[in-house]
């Protein structure tokens, strides 16, 4: 199947912008460099976008390799530094492994619109000894942990999918510490399961806005899974307890305590939305807490913590699992010396253990390890299983 199947459904292709925007996308993925002049002549928008990913022709090129249509499209005035889901079109090419001539083009493109030279010139002439350059700062190392490279280990699964969301960095809240690296790294071990790249629809920092959040979660997993499907879902970031009932919250990048029930996403209702979905299994993964007492929870200035809804924690349809991070009254930590969220770097460090554990034996496995990690750190973090099929295996086949 190839990718424009994959990201947008034909249909819903056709009936989006007019013809011409249309034609667009299709020349730039078949590198017709002549039909993209041709159609920019007759008026079609350079950067007209298509999907939930908000792609742009030079998305379209980028991605499939077609140099010739995205230096047509560049020619024509295309936006170098458009955003979709892929990031840039030349993050777009970087994430679809085209980093030949596309890549080079698209960043000596970026570097135009900056008003940047191609290349550092050279001197001319013979000039007095410049004085030593500094020595440059040294680099902060990035952050390492012993499961960020998991060993490739299942056949691919063309028909199960994931929805991958981590925040660390919020618009307008504290930090929630290492959110964006334990979304990078599930991404990493979902693909050595055999989750295709191209249905693990990952949402980190500001694209996980709760806009983003209700269109992958309403309208394209509903659109896309299927009922031989299995469906995950994981979240790491900030929780929130509305301060009058208790009801627990998810909170987006662009979320606000004070204004919960139109900024977050009750966990009811996602659940609901995931019950819609024709899934035969969907599990779901929470690495954040609900008690508004700190750490991956926030709370409205002025209220005071309190214990989230218990039934909230758990779900209300027969196909879900779930694993939370901590119960109601209690708040998440993380593991500092591995970089990761305390509840996921076990959760995945027993994956790589056994790939074909069960929800069940997963639980057993990580819930001794995250409280004994939480006492030493003189606190108290117990997770939760809820569900059915907890025997079965949670990820594989």
């Amino acid at each position: 199947m190839n990718r424009i199947a994959l990201i947008l459904p034909l249909a819903a292709f056709l009936a989006t912008g007019c013809a011409g925007d249309r034609g667009l996308h299709l020349a730039a993925r078949t590198n017709d460099a002549s039909g993209i002049r041709a159609l920019l002549s007759q008026g079609a928008k350079v950067n007209s976008t298509v999907g939930l990913g908000k792609l742009t022709p030079l998305h379209f090129a980028a991605m499939n390799g077609a140099q010739a249509s995205a230096q047509a499209l560049i020619d024509g005035g295309a936006d170098v530094f458009a955003s979709s889901i892929y990031g840039t079109p030349r993050e777009a090419a970087l994430s679809h492994r085209n980093i030949g001539g596309i890549a080079k083009l698209l960043e000596k493109a970026e570097r135009k619109a900056q008003g940047l030279p191609d290349e550092v010139p050279e001197a001319r002439h013979a000039a007095a000894p410049a004085a030593p350059a500094p020595e440059p700062a040294p680099r902060k190392a990035e952050p390492t942990s012993d499961i960020d490279s998991p060993a490739r280990r299942g056949a691919e699964r063309p028909d199960d999918f994931a929805l991958v969301i981590g925040i660390e960095e919020y618009q307008s809240l504290p930090k929630a510490d290492f959110g964006a690296r334990d979304a990078r790294t599930m991404r990493r071990h979902l693909e050595a399961l055999g989750f295709p790249a191209r249905n693990v629809i990952s949402l980190e920092g500001s694209q996980a806005t709760g806009s983003k959040l209700r269109s992958y979660l309403e309208e394209w997993l509903p659109l896309n899974v299927k009922a031989s499907s299995t469906l995950f879902v994981y979240y790491s970031g900030h929780g929130a307890p509305d301060a009058k009932t208790g009801e627990a919250y998810l909170v987006p990048w662009d979320g606000d305590p004070k204004f919960l029930k139109s900024t977050a996403l009750p966990l009811k209702t996602l659940y609901a939305s995931l019950a819609k979905t024709k899934a035969k299994r969907v599990i779901v993964a929470l690495d954040a807490c609900f008690s508004g007492a700190g750490e991956r929870s926030v709370l409205a200035q002025g209220a005071r913590p309190l214990v989230a809804k218990a039934a909230e924690l758990a779900p209300s349809e027969g196909r879900l699992t779930i694993l939370a991070a901590a119960s109601g009254d209690e708040i998440t930590g993380t593991l500092a010396e591995q970089s990761h969220g305390l509840f996921t770097y076990h959760l995945l460090k027993g994956l790589s253990a056994d790939p074909r554990a069960s929800a069940k034996s997963l639980f057993d496995y990580l819930r001794p390890r995250v409280q004994d990690d939480a006492r030493r750190e003189n606190r108290e973090q117990t997770p939760v299983l809820a569900g059915t099929a907890l025997g079965e295996p949670l990820l594989a086949p």
